[in-house]
């Protein structure tokens, strides 16, 4: 693979990967508990500094079923 990154000096890096952005932070379906409750979860533990928690409520959220019926 002539152009490609290997392994010795002089190597090319190849070609640059481009990642879009996820949505950071789902927006919860009006009128659903399930997603408020999890909107209630996820500013208490940005408030703390749980990010893994608020990771956790944004999949939640994102995965509910009236997410899934929209895309």
């Amino acid at each position: 693979m002539a152009g490609y990154n290997q392994g010795i000096p002089g190597g090319s890096v190849g070609r640059a990967v481009t990642l879009a952005m996820p949505e950071l932070h789902p927006t919860p379906v009006e009128g659903c508990e399930i997603c408020g409750e999890q909107a209630v979860l996820r500013t208490a533990a940005f408030k703390r500094g749980d990010h893994s928690a608020v990771s956790d409520a944004n999949a939640r959220i994102r995965n509910h079923q009236h997410h899934r019926n929209t895309r």
